[in-house]
């Protein structure tokens, strides 16, 4: 008797081990997307937010530039006004130096589609929108992207 509610105790507990089984997904994962992957790009990422003002409506940029050699990026663009389509843009940045009013500026370049977006690095949390020519706007307005912690 005490050997047949061995086995059934070791059965049970074979059972449960098999049940649980998910091929190394994580719970919240089980569609099949790398969790870690998606964890660790998150990691390895500078996020920059910010509300760009615009002739109708400003938007709110969120940009993710990767910390590693790929110098990958990705840009979400989410209009004020009601019901307009979020925009989502990737690729690589590229970085661009110039002298503008005799001091060098470090921009970022990213294409987004057929245009081109131009952000100029004031300082470690700082990226500011500037024109196709490394210049600020003139007006008064807050074209800053700033580090999220």
């Amino acid at each position: 008797m005490k050997k047949l509610r061995n086995f059934i105790v070791l059965f049970a507990a074979s059972a449960a081990m098999v049940a649980c089984h998910n091929n190394g997904k994580t719970a919240a994962n089980a569609t099949g997307t790398d969790s870690a992957a998606n964890d660790t790009a998150m990691q390895d990422s500078a996020v920059y937010e910010g509300e760009i003002p615009g002739a109708d409506t400003g938007s709110i940029y969120t940009l993710k530039l990767a910390n590693d050699s790929t110098d990958g990026f990705s840009l979400q663009i989410k209009y004020l006004k009601d019901k307009a389509p979020v925009e989502n843009y990737n690729g690589k940045k590229v970085v661009a130096t110039k002298k503008v009013a005799g001091k060098d500026v470090t921009v970022y370049k990213f294409a987004l589609g057929k245009d081109t977006t131009y952000f100029k690095v004031v300082n470690d949390s700082v990226l500011r929108m500037v024109n196709d020519q490394f210049e600020e706007a003139a007006s008064k307005l807050s074209y800053d992207l700033k580090l999220k912690k």
